[in-house]
């Protein structure tokens, strides 16, 4: 084994064998104990290598994957245009350029024919078709063990679609399934965290929203294995790849001020989801690191909002199961009770405290059948200020009139 480049902080290994061509090991089976985080670490090296665009491609295969009941065993074709369409593509009119491809002379962005962005979806299809997964399968009885190839995504074919009179390109399909490490090592339980990937995360775009995206991705992973969700803000920017600019903040006031600019931004586009995203910092905090906070910030604040605590919360909604084979026509189907509506369950004795106070709503709110974003919708302010609520950590006392406003939401009298 002395070909494998291992870590020995990691379940997987992995090795260059030529340009451009990557591959995973799993050592064992049984070192494994999420499959959580074999996913977060194959889009980490996926993400290095290839970039985020050929990692959104991965995790949108993996989506679609999920919902299919014979995973693994049937060939899936999915259209590029409908790709584009779940990436938000077709809405974007310009295509940023980063710095370092761009000329003397170009501009930072231009726009890009449908054609254009149907081939660069392509590329980096053919990018995740050189990915290879390596398995260790040991053989107790001879005492030997043997190293399984197969590639991460079997893509059997790339195909254009012309138009015939015409002869412009009018769509790319790409038809592929899990490789065959997939029924052997993972199977469908694999595919389960990718269900709490919302569509809104995947049209998140990387050079304008990199912080949001990046805390969307790590959060779709590591919130089912961290299962609190309580991170000091230094440490989840590192995670998530900040540990450069922490550094450079460290010694620069307008880099400080920038990185907790993009944080609170994300944490805003986050928390603006249908199934929100959301951190809320403890109730122990100053005003001054809350976003959009007034206050002014004291000296030294950047090393004191590194220390702080928060949880980060995913989406509530639960990821949908793969449908399920519908029953012969013979069987006949049992009638389908009556959905009861659930009543809001009474407040408790004192709802003076904010804790107290807090968790009757999010009971009250969970008995109605209602999402955080709806219901503050309807409130008029944000998931984040819900969310809050909820956890009993809101910064302000809760002002008479919106406190009001929430019970009778829930529809109770004061």
């Amino acid at each position: 084994m002395d070909f494998w480049e291992i870590s020995e902080t990691s379940l997987n290994g992995r090795k260059d064998f030529s340009k451009g061509r990557v591959e995973l090991q799993i050592r064992d089976r049984f070192d494994l104990t999420d499959f959580a985080e074999i996913a977060y670490q194959a889009k980490e090296i996926i993400a290095q290598n290839f970039g985020e665009e050929t990692l959104k491609l991965h995790y949108a295969l993996a989506m679609i994957a999920f919902r299919k009941p014979e995973v693994g065993r049937e060939q899936i074709t999915v259209s590029a245009s409908k790709l584009l369409a779940d990436f938000g593509e077709n809405n974007k009119k310009k295509h940023y350029i980063p710095k370092a491809e761009r000329d003397a002379n170009s501009q930072p962005a231009r726009y890009l024919s449908k054609e254009e962005k149907l081939r660069a979806l392509a590329y980096h299809g053919y990018l995740l078709k050189r990915l290879e997964v390596s398995v260790k399968a040991w053989r107790i009885r001879n005492k030997i063990f043997t190293i399984e190839h197969s590639n991460l995504w079997e893509i059997f074919q790339i195909t254009e679609v012309f138009h015939q009179e015409k002869n412009t390109l009018i769509d790319i399909e790409i038809t592929y399934r899990p490789g065959k490490w997939f029924d052997k090592f993972a199977g469908h339980e694999y595919l389960r965290e990718f269900g709490y990937l919302t569509s809104e995360a995947l049209k998140l775009d990387y050079y304008q929203e990199k912080m949001a995206l990046r805390l969307a991705y790590f959060a779709l992973f590591a919130l089912q294995q961290h299962k609190s969700g309580r991170y000091q803000i230094e440490t989840l920017l590192t995670r998530i790849g900040y540990k450069n600019d922490i550094e450079t903040a460290k010694r620069n006031g307008v880099t400080a001020s920038n990185l907790k600019r993009s944080f609170d931004r994300g944490l805003k586009t986050l928390g603006n989801f249908e199934y929100p995203y959301l951190f809320d910092y403890e109730p122990d905090v100053p005003d001054w690191a809350h976003p959009n906070s007034k206050v002014k910030k004291p000296n030294h604040w950047f090393e004191t909002w590194l220390q702080l605590n928060g949880t980060l919360r995913q989406p509530e909604a639960l990821p949908k199961h793969p449908p399920q084979p519908e029953p012969k026509p013979e069987q006949p189907q049992p009638p389908k009770r009556p959905a009861r509506k659930r009543k809001s369950p009474q407040p408790a004795a004192n709802l003076t405290e904010p804790i107290a106070f807090g968790q009757w709503v999010r009971e009250a709110r969970k008995a109605l059948g209602e999402s955080l974003r709806t219901m503050a919708k309807e409130l008029g302010i944000s998931a984040s200020q819900l969310s809050q609520i909820e956890n009993g950590c809101y910064p302000h006392t809760i002002k008479p009139s919106l406190k009001t406003k929430i019970i009778r939401h829930l529809g109770l009298n004061e």
